[in-house]
């Protein structure tokens, strides 16, 4: 196993770990082909910056090596866009990537202080937008009230939300025609996809993490679900919510 870094932050036995350091020469696209030569069976990639980079990447995974790499995108179906952006022909990407998975981390409620909470109502809102057809009645969402444990802040510890992509042959032929809104329709619709505010609001809704932390890590991806799925706000929620607060 060897990996190209920037930097090396655990060093791990058995493994060939090579320190990125463009001063000299030494970047990831150089490192790339002097690795390639020696024929591994996996590389790892920290982080994939350039053309350069990902040509090779993508080069080496077609040959039958295993790649893995990072990508800072929004989600996975952004994944495709960005792999594009930076002049990655879709012939290759459809025939060279074939799992994609985006993480985010919510905070975990402390265990010591954990209470009920009641939703806002712009939080009703964005779960109206995600989870449509959500009973809220029966939902009870957790908040920690802050203890000694915690340092008050309601917190302790955090746990991650993730979103997997398996590339089919469906969505392998979509980026192959360049065809970026039908590799995203299918893509949502693709068995085993759960996006990642839908994974937020499941760890809010088993009270792992509270709603305000879910909103704050899946907000803004609302507009990435399907608009058939959206469902607009009930009147009688946010009247009783209100009757509830007052």
């Amino acid at each position: 196993m060897i990996t190209v870094e920037d930097p090396v932050e655990y060093r791990m036995d058995g493994i060939t770990q090579v320190q990125v350091l463009p001063k000299i020469g030494l970047d990831f696209a150089r490192v790339l082909r002097t690795a390639l030569r020696q024929d591994p069976d996996i590389i790892l990639v920290g982080e994939i910056r350039d053309r350069e980079t990902v040509d090779i990447a993508l080069r080496g995974a077609m040959t039958g090596h295993f790649v893995f790499s990072t990508l800072h995108t929004i989600n996975a179906i952004a994944t495709v866009n960005r792999l594009l952006d930076m002049g990655a022909p879709g012939y290759m990407i459809a025939a060279a990537v074939h799992g994609i998975v985006a993480q985010r981390l919510v905070r975990r409620v402390c265990a010591d202080c954990t209470q009920p909470a009641t939703p806002t109502v712009n939080q009703i809102a964005w779960l109206a937008t995600c989870r449509p057809g959500l009973k809220l009645g029966p939902q009870k969402f957790m908040a920690g009230a802050g203890c000694t444990y915690c340092n008050l802040t309601g917190y302790r510890g955090r746990v991650a939300v993730y979103e997997l992509l398996e590339i089919d042959r469906t969505l392998a032929d979509a980026v192959g025609r360049g065809d970026l809104e039908g590799f995203a329709r299918a893509a949502r619709g693709s068995a085993g996809y759960l996006p990642l505010a839908q994974g937020a609001i499941d760890y809010a809704l088993a009270g792992v993490t509270s709603l305000a932390d879910a909103m704050a890590v899946g907000g803004g991806l609302e507009e990435l679900i399907d608009d058939d799925a959206a469902a607009p706000l009930e009147d009688s929620i946010v009247a009783t919510l209100l009757e509830q607060r007052a």
